[in-house]
């Protein structure tokens, strides 16, 4: 999982809360927790509310509400309602936040684009609520609540539980992506796999999206990756860089060419499967020093 970097944030946020707070809405106040939201509470600062302070929200909520039946039809009307003010700020407005972001690659799985087509009619990202709208629907509309991924990922974490919201982090290096056997590989024999090294927090992810094993269908490109530092190191890259630098080319477009993917951590959303690229790279280069 890689990180949403957007040095604009606040004010694409800012935006987003503005296009939301326009919206036209008829208000039950006769329902408890809509009244709680949009009357005791100012419902700009709960759509704007940074990440680190959801869960601080959550437990406002349940303060406020400590027995609350579920299965009751003034809840079951509070749901009902946000879920489908999220369905307009859906149609609405979110692709244009996702254009704002710049986003290309699902940040959850970092293995496909989440590019928008024909007005977002047809191919589009998707976004998770990071904490359920259905089990949180005070949190619906929050802006660093809504994940913008891909239809894969979306599906796979449904209202999962997990610990590592990409507005805040990444994996980085608490969640690496290696070869269990770079000989084997090199060798191409049968027995080697691509796994994690991770920690307990990245691993509610990985579980969440089936990362593991979605990883292991990637065995052709992480051997390219093998065989190009093996070839680097009698002097390939060298060569390549010697006849790219007459061309102006800086070395960050070159490293691109050579490893055929983004290796800088703010631009790990650019294109699929560069975090997985990053970590083997970085493998194979301890490995040989």
């Amino acid at each position: 999982m890689i990180e949403i970097k957007n040095s604009n944030i606040e004010q694409i946020s800012r935006n987003y809360a503005d296009s939301v707070l326009m919206m036209k809405r008829h208000i039950k106040r006769d329902n408890k927790y809509l009244a709680y939201l949009f009357n005791e509470r100012k419902f700009e600062d709960i759509v704007l509310c940074p990440s680190l302070s959801l869960i601080k929200e959550i437990e406002l909520f349940n303060k406020c509400f400590p027995d609350i039946d579920y299965e009751a039809s003034e809840w079951c009307e509070f749901k009902k309602y946000m879920i489908g003010q999220y369905e307009k700020v859906r149609k609405e407005i979110l692709y244009d936040v996702l254009d704002s972001l710049n986003i290309s690659v699902c940040p959850y799985c970092n293995r496909q684009y989440i590019f928008g087509a024909d007005n977002n009619r047809k191919v589009a990202a998707q976004f998770d609520h990071f904490y359920s709208k259905s089990k949180y629907p005070y949190l619906a509309l929050s802006f660093y609540n809504l994940i913008p991924c891909c239809p894969t990922c979306n599906k796979a974490k449904g209202e999962e539980h997990i610990d590592i919201n990409p507005y805040i982090e990444g994996f980085g290096n608490n969640g690496k992506l290696i070869i269990d056997s770079p000989l084997n590989c090199i060798l191409k024999n049968a027995d080697w796999e691509i796994r994690f090294e991770s920690d307990d927090r990245c691993k509610t992810n990985i579980q969440a999206f089936a990362l593991s094993e979605l990883y292991k269908k990637h065995k052709d490109y992480a051997h390219e990756i093998v065989v190009k530092s093996i070839a680097n190191k009698k002097g390939y890259y060298n060569d390549l860089k010697i006849s790219f630098s007459k061309l102006g080319i800086t070395d960050e477009l070159i490293d691109r060419i050579i490893w055929g993917n983004y290796l800088d951590e703010c631009q790990l959303s650019n294109r699929p499967l560069s975090k997985m690229a990053l970590d083997i790279i970085g493998q194979l280069k301890d490995l040989n020093e």
